[in-house]
């Protein structure tokens, strides 16, 4: 939109329809804005849960593993 097309969409359809028309526009525009930043956070985070459940996944495999060996041990002690 240029000053142009304002002017002359205000001296078309008058100045409270044109003001209407242009905080329409606006409201869409802010809200298109605010969708594409969210969209974008939303993809983040899940980016970073998948990588907090790798995480996660792998020290309870460590753990497992370590109580494993725990418990072997501990047999060992008991014979």
């Amino acid at each position: 939109m240029d000053i142009s097309s304002i002017g002359q969409i205000i001296s078309t359809v008058g100045f409270p329809i044109a003001m209407c028309i242009i905080m329409a526009w606006y409201v869409k525009y802010t809200t298109d804005l605010h969708r594409e930043d969210t969209n974008t956070r939303e993809e983040s985070r899940k980016q970073e849960v998948n990588d907090i459940t790798k995480a996660l996944n792998n020290n309870t495999l460590v753990l497992q593993k370590l109580v494993d060996i725990l418990d072997a041990s501990e047999v060992d002690l008991t014979k």
